[in-house]
């Protein structure tokens, strides 16, 4: 077994990790994409002796195509892209097609599974805030998919002609009394509620994870954890796993 590069790419920014051969992670690191993950790896800093990478995408088959391509051309490395199995290492899931649910929100899932071996849920912060939950027998009870914070603020505003100066991540625990704050804090509010609604519905240890779990986090009511390398921990899991 050697060192594995593990790469998730989410809808805003690549994060990447290196596996070693005892499946310890080294740091996280992390960077805009830009909606083109590929130009982005002749900047990775990655050491020598990787021979392969595991990739989650959620920016689609051509996007990832191109950044399987650059990996070869630019680092020699085979690929390996994640996809969700239904039962692996007992997690069950409850979508009917499981080519149909995120990859990443089932590496996170499957991360905590591993792990707990118990009833949990996984949120996620980012572009969209998701949800998931699972059971103490490993099933998947299902998720949702709502707008995120900024996600929130622009539909409301691109639905109005609210005088307003655009989305901003500046957040108080309170009410607005400008226009801007009231669409701010109203995309907060739903964001923060949605999740603490459903976890209230489903027992277990929480946890929080994307690009805006910290600015998310100090608004929601207490127990949940902040794990933000989830999805390359469920990667991890899965590449050692090896191929399905």
């Amino acid at each position: 077994m050697s060192a594995r590069l593990l790469i998730d790419v989410g809808n805003t920014r690549l994060k990447w990790t290196v596996a070693g051969d005892d499946g310890a992670l080294a740091p996280v690191q992390a960077l805009a994409h830009g909606g083109d993950p590929a130009a982005l790896i002749e900047w990775l800093p990655l050491p020598d002796g990787l021979h392969e990478a595991w990739i989650a995408n959620v920016t689609g088959d051509a996007a990832g195509e191109r950044l399987a391509a650059a990996l070869g051309v630019r680092h020699r490395l085979t690929t390996q892209f994640a996809r969700p199995v239904d039962g692996l290492a007992g997690l069950r899931l409850a979508y009917g097609d499981a080519s149909r649910l995120g990859v990443d929100r089932w590496l996170a899932l499957l991360a905590i599974w591993g792990r707990e071996r118990a009833a949990s849920s996984v949120a996620s912060a980012g572009t969209a805030l998701t949800f998931d939950a699972v059971d103490a027998r490993g099933q998947h009870l299902g998720g949702v998919i709502a707008p995120g914070l900024v996600t929130a603020q622009t539909a409301v505003l691109g639905a109005t002609r609210f005088a307003a100066s655009g989305p901003s991540q500046q957040f108080t625990r309170g009410l607005g009394r400008d226009t801007d704050a009231c669409v701010r804090q109203g995309a907060l509010h739903a964001c923060a509620g949605l999740l603490d609604r459903l976890a209230a519905r489903h027992p277990g240890p929480r946890y929080l994870i994307g690009g805006d779990a910290e600015t998310l986090a100090p608004h929601l009511d207490g127990g949940w954890q902040l794990r933000p390398d989830l999805v390359l921990e469920g990667l991890a899991a899965l590449a050692a796993a090896g191929p399905a």
